[in-house]
């Protein structure tokens, strides 16, 4: 029987890496990706994701429940982990440049000022710099708050076009938005739920991370329990993913 968005579900979606044939050896491996990320960033990301996607298309194209596919066809994890990284960056890349440019205008009149030769010498100098400054930390601080807003809607539309995305096999469904926004509202308190569930996950393995951190003796672990924390939330998001845009594309079929 198959997951939907229901304690049953929620159980199956989020309780399936410690499932199944293998799972301690499968969830080394990602963690061992997770733990590669660290050292060289991004390329690690990109096989991550791809298993991601395919425990989604567990979900979504044979419509099973969530369980962790073998790390055998790397051709395929690359492939589908580039579709998917490719297709989150696009659409988080006007928030993350309007963050980094209101990070950059913060900092950047004070640079610019101390980059003049004649500044230290030149008492005429201090106010202009002083209102420069002001002007550029108000400014960025507004420019990375709307970048941090647009992120975070962005963010909240995320799933449902990576859900389309996997569902139809095709780069371009993500940014098809009629199609998987019809889905999104068919089933829009399933990614409530999802979203909520999402968020305390994370605040939960985050904060079993940090218990390493405490810890003496354990704090050395900290690293590799990110990285394992890393994955599971990657694998466990993408299955509450796929489940909630699967419940929203049967109940559109239905109305």
């Amino acid at each position: 029987m198959t997951s939907t968005v229901s304690l049953e579900g929620v159980k199956k979606a989020v309780f399936f890496p410690f499932q199944g044939k293998g799972w301690g050896t499968k969830l080394l491996i990602g963690s061992a990706l997770g733990l590669a990320n660290y050292i060289i960033p991004i390329v690690p990301l990109i096989p991550l994701y791809g298993y991601a996607g395919q425990i989604a298309k567990r979900v979504l194209i044979q419509d099973e429940d969530p369980e962790l596919p073998d790390w055998n066809d790397w051709g395929a994890l690359f492939s589908d982990g580039i579709r998917i990284f490719g297709a989150t960056i696009i659409y988080m890349l006007p928030g993350l440049l309007l963050t980094f440019g209101g990070y950059f205008l913060m900092f950047g009149m004070n640079f610019a000022f101390m980059l003049d030769p004649s500044f230290a010498n030149s008492p005429e100098a201090i106010a202009p710099f002083l209102l420069g400054s002001m002007a550029g930390v108000f400014i960025g601080m507004l420019v990375m708050m709307l970048g941090m807003f647009l992120m975070f809607v962005t963010g909240l539309f995320l799933p449902p076009a990576l859900g389309h995305l996997i569902a139809k096999g095709q780069f371009a469904a993500a940014f098809r938005v009629k199609e998987w926004w019809a889905v999104f509202r068919a089933n829009f308190s399933g990614y409530l739920l999802m979203f909520a569930l999402t968020y305390g996950i994370n605040m939960i393995l985050v904060w079993v991370v940090y218990l390493f951190y405490f810890t003496v003796v354990l704090c050395f672990v900290m690293p590799f329990a990110m990285a394992a924390a890393t994955f599971l939330m990657s694998a466990i998001h993408f299955s509450l993913l796929a489940v909630t845009y699967r419940d929203g594309a049967r109940k559109l079929e239905k109305a």
